[in-house]
């Protein structure tokens, strides 16, 4: 094969007469993601990722979602999926202390007394 290669020149020199190329498994794949990464696509949609990628480590971080509780890739998704509620109950529990809040200061500041029953 380096007989006839235009390169040969510059792949080998000295005393070799050959190179030996080690390719792996997963050549294939890493060259096709290499080809897709360089889209237009993909870059947007790369841009993007910053915006999940603090949410996820929160998950995993404060939320137990770095270790499998059960077996299986089912027990896993009913995992990943209970951790997306119980973050997003925390959201929205954050939104409308903020909102009550918020209520709660335009009225004091107005002189009105509030009763809560």
């Amino acid at each position: 094969m380096c007989k006839d290669c235009p390169h040969r020149s510059e792949c080998i020199n000295g005393k070799v007469s050959a190179r030996t190329l080690e390719v792996g498994v997963n050549a294939h794949e890493y060259y096709e993601y290499s080809q897709r990464a360089k889209t237009q696509d993909f870059l947007e949609k790369y841009k993007n990722r910053s915006c999940n990628e603090w949410k996820n480590g929160e998950m995993k971080r404060f939320h137990g979602l770095d270790r499998a509780k059960g077996y299986g890739l089912r027990s896993m998704g009913m995992q990943a999926r209970l951790t997306a509620l119980a973050v997003n109950l925390k959201r929205i529990a954050k939104l409308v202390s903020s909102f009550l809040l918020d209520i709660l200061k335009f009225f004091t500041n107005k002189g009105c007394l509030i009763y809560f029953y």
